[in-house]
């Protein structure tokens, strides 16, 4: 009887998805998604919300404890030092802080704070800021359910500087796995959210950033290890979108992204929606990846996309 309660339990959780990730995706694309038989980036991103293994994606988007699965594969090196973690922050814990650092709640996008200067700090509003955070819930109305595995924590870690002296400039590799093997396209993107978009072979897709500023951050003498890393922490995945920064020549970890603009982001470039779509061999019968049912064989996904693998490698 406990088993059968639990199928009913996570039949409806899935039934709730499915209507959550339609409605927002017709608001945002101004279309329906065809879901259970995907063939865009965006429906299968869709397909992973409603049928994806969730404590697993919670593992890995969780900014805390992905810190634990870097290190797994490619040891510490990579990660940014962390300073401090609480289950609630107080004024006292900032008295052993260094002048400068980030504050982050690991259960959320974009809920941080860049700390340039402590002394100008409103530590009483900051406190109230993130002890807020610890009883909020990400992803409930985008439908991103496995938000809701991660158990809320505060991260403090120390702030990168780039070569200028400002944020560092993130490099997100758009990283695939398939029956052909490894494969990624990746973006330069500016502390401010302007990118630029390019093929594996550095072929520009798109740029929202001028020429002269994004020079600087071209073809970086360590780009081949970024690919290295990236490759290493995406073996699990059939797609998945590894952050990295390139500050002052050392290449540091800085997250797994498992759903991307939700899913929901219009792709304008037609080449670029292109290859987003043919890239992702959707492994749908990868149970570390996905909890599809037993009933569930979609037509799209035939036998060229049926990876039989270890989920130990992911190829």
């Amino acid at each position: 009887m406990p088993g059968m309660v639990d199928q009913a339990i996570e039949w409806a959780a899935i039934q709730l998805q499915r209507y959550r990730v339609h409605k927002q995706f017709r608001l945002h694309l101004g279309k329906d998604g065809d879901f259970e038989n995907p063939r865009t980036h965006q429906e299968k991103v869709q397909f992973r919300k409603i049928y994806g293994n969730h404590p697993f994606y919670a593992r890995v988007s969780d900014k805390y404890r992905v810190r634990e699965y870097v290190e797994q594969r490619i040891g510490t090196r990579y990660l940014i030092p962390l300073l401090a973690a609480h289950d609630r922050l107080e004024g006292r814990h900032f008295d052993s802080l260094p002048e400068r650092f980030i504050i982050k709640a690991n259960h959320g996008c974009k809920w941080h704070q860049v700390v340039r200067d402590k002394r100008a700090l409103d530590i009483p509003a900051t406190v109230k800021r993130f002890n807020k955070y610890m009883r909020a819930r990400y992803g409930s109305t985008s439908g991103e359910r496995h938000y809701r595995f991660i158990k809320p924590k505060i991260v403090i870690e120390e702030l990168l500087e780039s070569h200028t002296g400002g944020c560092p400039w993130d490099y997100s590799f758009f990283a695939y796995n398939s029956p052909a093997g490894f494969d990624y396209n990746y973006a330069i993107v500016a502390p401010d959210g302007r990118g630029a978009c390019y093929t594996k072979e550095g072929e520009l897709l798109v740029s929202k950033v001028p020429e002269a500023e994004l020079a600087p951050h071209l073809n970086p003498a360590n780009f081949s290890e970024m690919v290295d890393v990236v490759r290493a922490l995406s073996v699990d995945f059939d797609f998945v979108r590894v952050d990295l920064y390139n500050a002052r020549n050392q290449v540091y970890f800085g997250e797994l992204t498992c759903t991307p603009h939700q899913g929901y982001g219009p792709i304008a470039e037609p080449r670029r929606q292109k290859l987003r779509d043919d890239m992702w061999h959707l492994d749908a019968w990868n149970p570390l990846l996905y909890r599809a049912p037993r009933s569930h064989t979609p037509k799209a996904l035939t036998r060229e996309h049926r990876i039989i693998a270890s989920p130990a490698t992911g190829t």
